[in-house]
Parts: C-alpha cells; sequence; structure tokens
C-alpha cells in the first residue's frame, strides 16, 4: 500500500492541488486499494500484484485532459503569503473578532434595556414620566447602545483590503503553516472552553422567561430582558472565538475555507443576511403587537434549524454536483 501510495503522489505531483484533483487521487487510491486485496487473495507475489495494478491504471494525463485540468506549471502559480502578513491577518482577526462580538453584545442589550424600560413603563414603575416619554425612553435606550455597535462593525472591517489575497487561491511561505497551525493548537482548548460556556448560556437563556411568566404574565418581559442579557454574551463568546477560530481554518485553508467549501459559504452568507433580520422582526413583532413574549423566544432555536437544514441541503446539492 505504502508503494501505491508513493506512486500516486508522483503521478499527481505535476498537478495542481485542487479539491478537483484530491478527490480524483483519492478514488483511484481506492480503486487500486481493491485490485490489490483482489490479485492478493489469487496467491500472486507482492511484487507481482503491484506491477500489475500500475500498469492497469497507468498515467492520468489523458483523464485530466478529459476534465479540462492543465499542469501545475502551466497554471498561474499562487501568490504566496508571507510569514509577516500571516501574523498580521492573525493580529487582525483578533481585534475585528473583538469588536464584532461587542458590537453583538450591545445590539442585545439594548434590546434588552428596551424591553425592561417598557415593561416598567407599563407597570408605573417609572415615577412622574408619562406613558408616552416612558416609551421613548424605552427607543432611546436602545439607538445608545445600537449606534455605537455600528460603529464598532464597521471599524471592524479596517484593514480588511490588505487581506484581500486570502479570498482566492493562495500558499503559505516556507516555514509559516508550522508557526499558524502552533497557534492555532495553543488556541483550541481556549476555544473549546468558550464554546461549552455560550451553549450553557444559550440553553439556560430561556429559563428567565418560563421563570418570569410563572410569576404571572405581567413579569414576561422581566424575564425577556434577562434572556436577552444572558444571549448577548453567548453571542460575544461565539462571534469573537469563533471568528478567531475561523481566522486560523482561513490562513490554513481547512475546513470551510477549502475550495469547494467558499463558494458554499458565500451563498449561505447571502441567506444569513436575510433570514436572522427577519428572525428579529418576527421576534418584536410578536412581542410589542400581539403581546406573546412567552413563545416568541422560540423564534431564534426555531431558525436556527431551520438555517442549518438549508446549509445541509445545499452542501448535500453541491457535492453532488461535484461528483457529477
Amino acid at each position: 500500500m505504502e508503494t501505491l501510495n508513493a506512486y500516486l503522489d508522483s503521478m499527481f505531483a505535476a498537478w495542481p492541488r485542487t479539491a478537483q484533483v484530491a478527490d480524483l487521487k483519492r478514488d483511484m487510491l481506492a480503486a487500486m486499494e481493491d485490485k490489490y486485496d483482489e490479485l492478493k487473495r489469487t496467491g500472486r507475489s507482492e511484487h507481482e500484484v503491484i506491477g500489475i495494478v500500475i500498469s492497469e491504471f497507468g498515467s492520468v494525463d489523458e483523464l485530466m485532459g478529459e476534465l479540462g485540468i492543465s499542469p501545475a506549471d502551466e497554471r498561474q502559480a499562487a501568490p504566496k503569503l508571507t510569514e509577516a502578513s500571516a501574523l498580521g491577518y492573525e493580529a487582525f482577526v483578533r481585534r475585528s473578532s473583538l469588536l464584532k462580538g461587542i458590537g453583538w453584545m450591545l445590539v442585545l442589550l439594548g434590546a434588552a434595556a428596551m424591553v425592561l424600560i417598557a415593561a416598567l413603563n407599563e407597570n408605573g414603575a417609572l415615577g412622574a414620566l408619562s406613558e408616552d416619554a416612558g416609551y421613548l425612553l424605552a427607543v432611546i435606550a436602545l439607538f445608545v447602545l445600537v449606534v455605537p455597535a455600528i460603529g464598532l462593525f464597521i471599524a471592524s472591517g479596517g484593514g480588511k483590503e490588505s487581506y484581500g489575497v486570502l479570498s482566492g487561491d493562495f500558499e503559505l511561505a516556507a516555514g509559516t503553516r508550522g508557526i499558524i497551525e502552533s497557534h492555532r493548537e495553543s488556541f483550541r482548548p481556549i476555544r473549546s472552553r468558550s464554546v461549552v460556556a455560550a451553549a450553557c448560556l444559550g440553553t439556560l437563556s430561556p429559563v428567565a422567561v418560563l421563570i418570569a411568566a410563572m410569576n404571572g404574565e405581567g413579569q414576561t418581559p422581566y424575564g425577556v430582558s434577562v434572556m436577552l442579557a444572558l444571549l448577548s454574551l453567548m453571542l460575544f463568546l461565539f462571534v469573537y472565538y469563533g471568528g478567531i477560530h475561523e481566522g486560523y481554518e482561513k490562513l490554513l485553508q481547512l475546513g470551510e475555507f477549502t475550495p469547494t467549501k467558499k463558494e458554499e459559504n458565500r451563498v449561505l452568507g447571502r441567506i444569513a443576511a436575510v433570514v436572522w433580520p427577519l428572525a428579529f422582526i418576527v421576534f418584536f413583532v410578536s412581542g410589542f403587537v400581539y403581546g406573546r413574549w412567552d413563545v416568541n423566544w422560540a423564534v431564534f432555536p426555531v431558525t436556527a434549524v431551520l438555517f442549518g437544514a438549508i446549509g445541509g441541503v445545499y452542501g448535500l446539492r453541491a457535492k453532488t454536483k461535484q461528483k457529477a
């Protein structure tokens, strides 16, 4: 088997390292291993079996021509990402993820503040303020936190244009991959703990609504404000640590940043830009217009499940097309 692997490595050395070529190489290796096992069962010697397998499969030049794939030396070489640029991008991702995480946390805290002040206003707990002034104060509280969040979102993209090469095909300079991989391994346990903490916050957040509802319908908005505050912490953890993890994946071209996944991510990103704002609209309309704070929080887990299903279906279709 090692001989067959070495043979395939040498045979594919002249061809570009794309997902299509990698899949072809994997399929050929599986077919060669099946043929090897079949011939070994006939009692032939090791060298005889390997010779027969190699002679039967031969060259891949003709197949590559049919697929329209050119040798690597005939294609434009992928740009090299230097160690300084890779480390600079790592620092940029940490800063950008922090700003985005704080921004999303402020958005949800603004929503929590608005719900809380509106509830206090309805219960007459704002003293001398009129009812209209109380609702105006709730809206002002939302904007006081959302406006800085918008500024953080804008600031988080500052300097991104310097790393445009990462959106296409690129190669890490010699020795750089090992440095980035070591940083990624050091970060892995931190991210694992953040995922656990965020999952706990997200799971426990609806409990605040249920407890408040048990004390009377008028108490439900207070539970909603607590739930939104907990979700803001959850979102910060996901955005900050998830963004850093994504940065390492992008530098190393792993997971969602392999060539076959890049187009899929672009499509799903466009879908997410529509789906999640709609979920927030449904949440606030059902709460303020229809007063269903007791059940409308379910829109978030339902949206997450539906979005995951959409991503799964799209990924399956993409794999089917690729194989075809």
